[in-house]
């Protein structure tokens, strides 16, 4: 098992309710494991929790069967890829970044940059540039690129595809389905549209104020919910899509 959330329990003080409640469930290798749920379901902090942005108040977070406690393996893309993308520098700095901070040579760092530009889909021009000039799916793949470039075993994508255009947000999808399968990486995709994990995730689980309803194979619960929510929760994005 890669990853094993146990019991895992958040909030952000004495008087205010649990953001997430005792929430279970495991990530195994080279699995896409997607995280569903409405806005304020505690989806997002899960994902800062196990990035290590935020520290549980209850609960063990075990990479390998033991605790984690260095994030060099996970990796995080957010949905608003301004917050990792300095307006200020060039998106050539911001990708080498991380190594420079891991002792990589700056030439070295360069090359690598070059290499993640290509393996995102993006021409090599972009380099010299500065995220203002980038459309959104650029930015967001530059985060990808940035977010790639330790070689993570597990990449977090948190909301990345909700403020794109459908067909921007196909192409982003269809690239994590190349990196994942390239890499032999997992990958924690948390979203609020069902329609984007059919076909892409392995497992699927369901958040609704902080607790995970269920949890199992994409095609078993979207065909088979046993929980009344998630019942509802798929139909209502059916008749979105309507």
């Amino acid at each position: 098992m890669l990853l094993e959330l146990q019991h895992i329990s958040k909030r952000f003080g004495l008087s205010l309710p649990f953001a997430v409640q005792n929430v279970s469930f495991s990530i195994s290798a080279r699995e896409v494991f997607a995280l569903v749920g409405e806005s304020g379901s505690g989806k997002s902090t899960l994902a800062e929790l196990i990035a290590g942005l935020q520290q549980p108040t209850e609960g063990r977070i075990l990479w390998k069967g033991v605790p984690l406690k260095s994030q060099a393996n996970v990796q995080i893309v957010f949905q608003n890829p301004e917050r990792s993308l300095n307006p200020y520098w060039k998106i050539k700095d911001i990708i080498a970044e991380p190594l420079l901070l891991n002792q990589w040579t700056r030439l070295a760092a360069q090359r690598k940059a070059n290499e993640l530009m290509e393996r995102v889909h993006l021409p090599h021009e972009l380099l010299e540039r500065r995220p203002a000039e980038c459309s959104g799916g650029q930015k967001q793949r530059i985060a990808i690129a940035r977010a790639l470039a330790l070689e993570p075993e597990l990449l977090i994508a948190d909301e990345i595809t909700s403020a794109l255009d459908p067909m921007t947000e196909r192409d982003i999808i269809s690239l994590l389905a190349e990196v994942k399968q390239d890499r032999n990486m997992s990958i924690l995709f948390i979203t609020h549209r069902l329609e984007t994990i059919y076909g892409f995730a392995d497992v699927v689980a369901v958040m609704n104020n902080g607790m995970l309803l269920e949890s199992g194979a994409t095609e078993d619960i979207m065909l088979h919910p046993a929980n009344a929510y998630t019942r509802s929760f798929i139909e209502a994005c059916y008749d979105d899509n309507a």
